[in-house]
């Protein structure tokens, strides 16, 4: 697969790079084709680029980008919540994430991310534990169908769950078309939306355990990175959206007083991070009718000013109901 022959689209790459400054250490935590880590390595000729990507097909996109910018950029093959294993973390200036599922991932059949191609049902994005077909296969009824509820927000997701447990009685489930034809015989078209966008959404997301990808590395940067580092993140689903926005806040704002509490404590010193963004930024209006996958897109970033007082719990976030899906699937 080259560069040449497929499309990278930078999403929001103005509004991204207006927060980077030349002569500093960036992180691109989520490389894929290399999109943001190619434009920023253009455009500030001093800067230096470590990226990191748990697909290890991204590898030859690396390479070529090595080749481009010579001791300017270095490439590993981790998830980005291993970070924490970089002998550069310390000196990072700039953590950059772009949380959506690259193109070439979606246009290849075997990775099993489409609906519209054949293929097995991986969803795999690489250094998984389990793949889809896993999940799809040996779930129970109940977690199936809270996975599509919750994190495809599927309506229909008793029927789905139902009709999946009542195939797989009979023969497993083996690739992407049966899973769509199963999905489809419960939930009619209506619009342009495939009826089974929501379920595989909610099926990848839970296979690459991506709500607690995002907690545990953001916790991570925010508790031991460098001071005055900066965290810029493009999200484009309203849960990892809202999961960035409540790590912001445990760490931005001021906590609430208890009444428990003495009031001498002063609670302004417990903001470890300053929010740069008051709300997230969209995509203008011109880039989404020139990329339209950005149209759900949205942009936060934030900087640590201090060392935390307090550790963040995850259930501090009020999401204890996804992240414990995430951890059953781990048993299955």
């Amino acid at each position: 697969m080259s560069l040449d022959i497929i499309k990278h689209y930078p999403v929001m790459l103005n509004e991204v790079t207006r927060y980077i400054q030349d002569n500093q250490t960036i992180l691109d935590c989520t490389f894929g084709g290399g999109s943001y880590s190619n434009e920023i390595l253009k455009k500030f000729k001093n800067n230096y680029v470590i990226a990191v990507d748990r697909d290890k097909n991204v590898i030859q996109f690396a390479d070529s980008i090595s080749k481009k910018y010579i001791n300017r950029f270095s490439f590993n093959n981790i998830t980005f919540s291993n970070i924490k294993d970089l002998k550069e973390f310390k000196d990072i200036d700039y953590f950059i994430f772009d949380l959506g599922v690259s193109h070439f991932q979606l246009k290849d059949s075997q990775r099993g991310f489409s609906f519209l191609l054949n293929g097995k049902i991986d969803m795999g994005m690489g250094l998984n534990q389990f793949n889809g077909y896993d999940l799809i296969n040996n779930i129970s009824k109940n977690d199936l169908k809270n996975i599509l509820k919750y994190f495809g927000e599927e309506s229909f997701a008793p029927q789905i769950s139902n009709a999946i447990i009542k195939y797989r009685t009979k023969q497993k489930i083996k690739t992407t078309l049966e899973l769509s034809e199963i999905i489809n015989s419960v939930k009619f078209k209506k619009g342009k939306t495939n009826p089974a966008t929501k379920s595989f959404q909610a099926i990848r997301m839970v296979v690459n355990q991506e709500l607690s990808e995002i907690y545990k590395t953001l916790k991570y940067i925010i508790e031991h990175g460098k001071i005055n580092s900066k965290v810029i993140i493009v999200s484009f689903h309203s849960l990892e959206d809202l999961l960035v926005k409540r790590i912001m806040n445990f760490y931005g704002k001021e906590k609430s007083i208890s009444r428990y509490v003495p009031e001498k404590q002063n609670y302004s010193e417990d903001i470890s991070v300053k929010i740069l963004t008051k709300k997230p930024i969209q995509a203008s209006q011109k880039e989404v009718i020139e990329n339209p996958s950005s149209r759900s897109a949205k942009l936060r970033v934030f900087q640590k000013i201090s060392k935390p007082i307090n550790s963040l719990d995850r259930k501090d976030l009020k999401m204890e109901k996804y992240f414990l899906l995430e951890d059953e699937c781990l048993k299955i």
